[in-house]
């Protein structure tokens, strides 16, 4: 992708990216705490809305990025689809399944499925927060 001449949007999708570093430290702390206490509840739902606010803060980075490349895209789907499309995340499919996920939680409680999306967010989202994390650093100026 090319890169825009400095401009408000450009500092737009570093700012965010900076919101979005702290909202990752706060999941991997809660993710610390899930593993020393799996059966803790109050753990369980701390984990899923930091795990919300990471991925609202990702797939917003992604558009602002997106935006700075001269590509205008809006809905969540499509700036994933995107992103995807462009290099800018590897695995598209997670990434839908994370969009996916995170709707369920933001909908619908139940302590199986927290403990479900719980799994999956220690097992396999986890991860894929932290390569997009790398891939965004190496973008900074």
């Amino acid at each position: 992708m090319a890169t825009n001449p400095a401009s408000s949007s450009d500092i737009r999708w570093q700012q965010r990216f900076a919101n979005l570093q702290k909202a990752l430290g706060q999941l991997q702390a809660a993710i610390a705490e899930h593993r020393r206490d799996p059966a803790n509840e109050l753990i369980v739902i701390a984990l899923i809305k930091a795990y919300e606010f990471s991925f609202e803060l990702s797939w917003k980075t992604l558009k602002d990025l997106l935006a700075w490349n001269g590509l205008d895209v809006k809905l969540p789907r499509e700036v994933l689809k995107q992103a995807f499309a462009t290099g800018l995340i590897e695995n598209g499919q997670l990434w839908i399944d994370m969009l996916e996920q995170r709707n369920l939680m933001a909908h619908t409680y139940d302590q199986a499925r927290a403990r479900q999306a719980a799994d999956l967010i220690c097992l396999h989202y986890w991860q894929e927060l932290q390569w997009l994390q790398q891939s965004l650093q190496e973008r900074q100026p």
